[in-house]
């Protein structure tokens, strides 16, 4: 997880905890009450792996087949 999505399941984790509301963690977040009540569905639903950015780990749909990219690079 990137250092952006750590901060995002830190927050989070302290609105279920109780210590933030969720007013001010849009704000600590730097996001709209909208955004972090979207976000705050999917921690409770999926928990810190729904905080995580969707694609990553899968390859780039621009990427090109590894049999190409062995003939370019000889």
């Amino acid at each position: 997880m990137s250092s952006h999505e750590l901060e995002r399941v830190e927050v989070m984790g302290r609105v279920a905890s109780g210590d933030l509301k969720l007013t001010t963690a849009a704000i600590l977040l730097e996001l709209s009450y909208r955004q972090a009540k979207r976000l705050w569905r999917r921690y409770r639903q999926v928990g810190r792996k729904g905080l995580k950015y969707g694609n990553a780990g899968r390859p780039s749909n621009r990427s090109k087949p590894m049999k190409l990219r062995r003939r370019v690079l000889t």
